[in-house]
C-alpha cells in the first residue's frame, strides 16, 4: 500500500518548483496591494502562510484537474463507500484524498489570528465542503476527474484530520508559550 502511495505521489512533487515561483509571485503581489495598516497583513509570518496556502492551491489544482486531459475521466458515483473498493490501489485512492486537504485543515484555522471565527472547525470544514464540491463538479462539467462522493468525504476528513492538529498545535503553542507560574500543575 505505502509503494502504491508513493508511487501516485510522485506526480505532484514535480509541481513544487513551479508551485513555489506561482506563489512567491502571488504572495509578493499580495504584500505590494495590501492597504490595510494593521500590522498582522504584512507580516513576515501571514505572508508565509498566504504562501503555503497559493503554493498548494497550485499543486492541488494542478494534480486533481489541470493534468487529465478534458474528456478522459466521465465517470459519476454518487454513493458513500463506492470508491474504496477491493484493490489496495483503489483503497489508496482514498487515502490520497483524505491525505490532500490536510494541509488546508492546517492553513486555513492558521492564516486568521486570535480568536477569528475563521478559525473554528466548522468554518474550516464547510470552506473545504465548499471547494471539494466545486472541484468535483468542474473535473465532472470538463471530465477531467471521476466524480464522485467519496472523494468530497475523504476530503472533509483530511480536513478534519488538519484542522485536529492545527488546534492541538495552538494548545501546545499556548502552553509553552505562558509563564512557567501560569501553567496548571499536574
Amino acid at each position: 500500500m505505502l509503494l502504491i502511495l508513493f508511487t501516485d505521489l510522485k506526480t505532484p512533487i514535480t509541481y513544487i518548483p513551479i508551485a513555489i515561483l506561482f506563489a512567491a509571485a502571488l504572495t509578493l503581489l499580495h504584500r505590494l496591494l495590501t492597504t490595510c495598516p494593521s500590522h498582522t497583513s504584512k507580516s513576515p509570518h501571514r505572508s508565509l502562510l498566504v504562501f503555503l496556502l497559493l503554493t498548494y492551491a497550485y499543486i492541488t489544482l494542478q494534480f486533481a484537474f489541470f493534468s487529465r486531459p478534458p474528456g478522459s475521466r466521465s465517470t459519476i458515483s454518487l454513493i458513500p463507500g463506492a470508491t474504496w473498493g477491493t484493490t489496495l490501489q483503489s483503497h489508496a485512492y482514498v487515502i490520497e484524498n483524505i491525505l490532500m486537504t490536510i494541509p488546508l485543515g492546517i492553513l486555513l484555522p492558521s492564516l486568521w489570528p486570535g480568536k477569528s471565527s475563521l478559525r473554528s472547525l466548522a468554518k474550516c470544514l464547510s470552506i473545504t465542503l465548499a471547494c471539494s464540491v466545486a472541484l468535483e463538479t468542474a473535473q465532472f462539467l470538463a471530465q477531467r476527474g471521476h466524480c464522485q462522493t467519496d472523494d468530497v468525504l475523504a476530503n472533509v476528513a483530511g480536513a478534519f484530520i488538519g484542522w485536529m492538529l492545527f488546534y492541538i498545535g495552538s494548545k501546545i503553542k499556548a502552553a509553552v508559550g505562558r509563564p512557567r507560574s501560569d501553567r496548571k500543575e499536574s
